[in-house]
């Protein structure tokens, strides 16, 4: 009697568990066949908003199967660029601008129907131009004025396109969205550096009104040390910007008169707001009639002279320039 009630309780446990088995079997076979959508499929494209001929990514994902064991399979109008099992991400060189490259993702998950997509890169470009609006060059100067501390930079963006329905521009500085300065026709953006800052990234997003014109470009400005150059300001020839005043030169001339120029510095407003502080053998001298030039006469026994400038904004104390030269008679 014992032997008959253990067989049939290993009868039953043995009826069960095939059961499960085949139950579970079933359940897991009907997920695999669970077909899915090809709204499910996210895809996703790095940079968002590429430029002409940059590299570009193109990622798939699925939160309703797994796309790691389905078979993806990448074409461009040329023909298939990539295919396999988890194929995921595609990346390539974006074409010029305005120009399109089409590409079609086909994904066939294990034991279910292939669903495809379809994803259009159309680069656009825009140009920079930015400038620090109030420093100072010199007459002839080919280059142009550099941003230093807490001084005004103006950044002017514009599209390289022939739609001319107009724009609306997303303006961001050091990744922060400046929702006051974005919007349409807002094509240029001012601001002030900081007194800490070494460069300051710049990034506009400019989107035709009309149109599916959508260009993105970063720059970063770096932040520059002001400096004097010396110049020799003849009577009768007037200033030699071809050839600067460097330590140790050399004048045969009965009397000199050193022009020093503040490249950078914000003296467009006047010189009213910086403080020139000239010495002549390391002796303070009274500023001159006009502040940025200085006349010495030698000695009839000829020798040298250390010319020093300090030159200092009076309130801002972090915008000011040194220099120093020894001339010799």
């Amino acid at each position: 009697m014992i032997k008959v009630r253990f067989f049939k309780i290993k009868l039953i446990t043995f009826l069960f568990s095939f059961l499960a088995f085949v139950l579970i079997g079933k359940t897991a076979f009907c997920i695999d066949q669970i077909p899915f959508l090809a709204s499910e499929i996210i895809v996703e494209v790095s940079p968002n908003n590429p430029q002409p001929n940059e590299t570009v990514t193109i990622y798939i994902s699925s939160y309703s199967t797994d796309l790691n064991k389905a078979t993806i399979t990448w074409r461009s109008e040329g023909g298939v660029v990539l295919s396999g099992i988890g194929k995921t991400s595609y990346s390539f060189s974006a074409p010029p601008a305005n120009v399109s490259a089409l590409y079609s993702i086909s994904i066939t998950p294990q034991g279910g129907k292939t669903i495809n997509k379809k994803i259009s890169i159309r680069p656009a470009d825009i140009d920079l131009f930015w400038e620090a609006d109030r420093g100072y060059a010199p007459p002839f100067y080919k280059g142009k004025t550099l941003p230093i501390t807490n001084s005004s930079v103006k950044v002017v963006a514009i599209p390289n396109t022939r739609n001319d329905r107009g724009f609306s521009f997303v303006w961001k500085k050091d990744g922060s969205v400046l929702n006051d300065n974005s919007g349409y026709d807002k094509n240029y953006y001012t601001f002030i550096n900081s007194s800490f800052d070494l460069s300051n990234e710049i990034t506009v997003i400019a989107s035709a009104v009309q149109g599916d014109y959508v260009a993105q470009k970063n720059i970063e400005i770096s932040v520059y040390e002001p400096k004097i150059i010396f110049y020799k300001k003849d009577p009768a020839m007037g200033i030699d910007y071809n050839n600067a005043l460097v330590d140790n030169s050399s004048v045969t001339d009965e009397e000199i008169t050193i022009l020093a120029e503040p490249y950078y510095l914000p003296t467009k407003d006047g010189s009213g707001k910086f403080i020139y502080d000239w010495s002549i053998n390391n002796k303070l001298i009274d500023t001159p009639l006009k502040k940025n030039e200085l006349s010495i006469r030698p000695t009839s026994r000829g020798g040298y002279a250390i010319i020093n400038l300090d030159l200092y904004h009076i309130s801002n104390m972090f915008q000011k320039a040194f220099n120093s030269i020894k001339i010799n008679f």
